[in-house]
């Protein structure tokens, strides 16, 4: 075996002259070295995407060093740097023989420590998971540097796992994270993923919980929020919205916090507990930007679902007005203005517009209370009208209430000839049907045209004000 001289001689001959040739091996592997760092730096904050190219430097830098001076006191370290770069591109037998080579060649106890150590590693990657244990467990207890250690800690649980050891793998999971700071994502994404796997629903918590008070965490909140929801999946969304607990505390962007509000509100709502759900909501919409403006869009969309009224939908304009410049909201301000004009349409001598507020209110708004109202109230305005069996059924397939129901069911019978009826009954309209829904919209086409023209005299189309250049004369 090689016995190398004290980093500290070289560093002193390699500034005093770079004459021998150690002096560009040295140079070379401190470059590598450097490079190496930035990967690790990237992977462990998430961005993968950006390593691979850098890893793959690193073998390049580090294996030309090398093999320009294979006899040099770094050799060992360009080795075990070479081996780990291999290991992070997944290329187990090239990481493989650069450590073999690195144990012929080097007499250093703390790197072949660490080598050690990341031979055990690549066992357990390639599920070798009783050799890997053994060789952890020899070397964990000779490594001191906090990053391998940890590593080191976190490959262990993961072979402990595998062979039902659960303890043991949530100990050394423990272990990683407290251990480096840099393996606190890592270390609790694996707990969450363990979780899931066995199940432990109690270690899911724990897992988010810790990611939500770690602010390099918040690069993985698209895969946090995914989790939470597969989470809903499983074991429900009053459950899921555990998980989140403290989101409002997170240690993370403006943005991304306010991502996991909307989240758990979501489950909140899914789960029935509507308060619970629209204080979230509130919290996110009183902010700004468009997370804050798509936060007012759900509340109001929430909100619809209650509306019985059309006079109820005035409420919705101080909802929706300071997000006006957001699309969603313009559909929505709009789609009132044109359900208000037409139901004034169909109480002044329009009955058939007020089919036309119906089905906005359904289709747009999803306000099916509000839409049951208004095809029963056409109903009720034309007895005798073309469109009756279409009105009512509608009414009945949107009511919330079974004794209203029954009720409609009742009218619906006393309507046997109806061709809407009939096709509901025995999914033949015939002839009729066709030309009744021609007829319709024949007669709803105009009207939208005309609701639509008065409303842009009135300057009362959100979507269109929006577009108008800002010097414009207000009329």
């Amino acid at each position: 075996m090689r016995t190398r001289r004290s980093r500290r001689a070289v560093v002193f001959v390699t500034l005093g002259s770079c004459v021998f040739s150690g002096c560009v091996h040295y140079n070379t592997l401190y470059n590598a070295e450097n490079l190496y760092q930035e990967a690790e730096d990237l992977r462990l904050a998430g961005q993968d995407s950006a390593v691979s190219a850098r890893y793959r430097e690193v073998v390049d830098k580090a294996t030309g060093g090398y093999r320009a001076d294979e006899a040099g006191g770094y050799a060992d370290d360009t080795l075990l740097l070479i081996a780990k770069a291999h290991f992070r591109l997944g290329e187990i037998p090239e990481a493989t023989r650069a450590l073999e080579r690195f144990f012929e060649v080097s007499e250093d106890a703390d790197l072949r420590a660490q080598a050690a150590l990341y031979r055990g590693v690549m066992a357990v990657a390639v599920g070798e998971t009783a050799r890997g244990l053994a060789l952890l467990d020899m070397a964990i207890e000779r490594v001191d540097e906090p990053t391998h250690l940890a590593e080191g800690h976190l490959w262990r649980a993961r072979a402990f796992f595998r062979r039902g050891m659960e303890a043991q793998g949530w100990r050394d999971l423990d272990r990683a994270a407290d251990i480096s700071d840099a393996h606190i994502v890592t270390a609790n994404l694996e707990r969450i993923a363990w979780g899931f796997a066995l199940p432990d629903l109690t270690r899911i918590h724990q897992g988010i919980q810790a990611l939500i008070f770690t602010d390099r965490a918040q690069v993985y909140g698209d895969s946090i929020r995914s989790l939470a929801q597969l989470f809903a999946v499983r074991w429900g969304p009053l459950s899921a919205g555990v998980l989140l607990d403290n989101a409002e505390n997170a240690h993370w962007s403006r943005d991304e916090r306010d991502r996991l509000l909307m989240t758990r509100a979501g489950f909140a709502y899914d789960a029935g507990e509507v308060r619970r759900a629209e204080r979230d909501v509130v919290v996110v919409g009183s902010g700004v930007g468009e997370m804050a403006a798509s936060a007012r869009v759900t509340l109001a969309r929430w909100r619809f679902a209650q509306v019985v009224e059309v006079r109820q939908l005035a409420r919705f304009r101080s909802v929706l007005l300071p997000a006006v410049s957001y699309e969603g909201a313009q559909v929505l301000l709009d789609a009132i203005r044109r359900v208000e004009l037409l139901t004034e349409y169909g109480i002044e001598g329009e009955p058939v517009a007020l089919i036309g507020a119906a089905e906005i209110a359904r289709d747009v708004l999803v306000a099916g209370r509000l839409s049951a109202a208004l095809f029963h109230r056409y109903a009720v305005a034309a007895p005798k009208g073309p469109w009756l069996g279409k009105a009512l059924l509608a009414s009945r397939e949107l009511a919330p209430d079974p004794a209203e129901r029954d009720r409609l069911d009742g009218l619906l019978d006393a309507l046997p000839a109806d061709p809407y009826v009939r096709y509901a009954h025995t999914g033949h309209g015939g002839t009729d049907l066709g030309e009744l829904e021609s007829r319709l919209q024949d007669v709803l086409d105009p009207l939208f045209t005309r609701v639509d023209e008065e409303l842009r005299a009135r300057r009362q189309l959100a979507g269109e004000l929006e577009d108008e250049p800002a010097d414009q004369p207000q009329k």
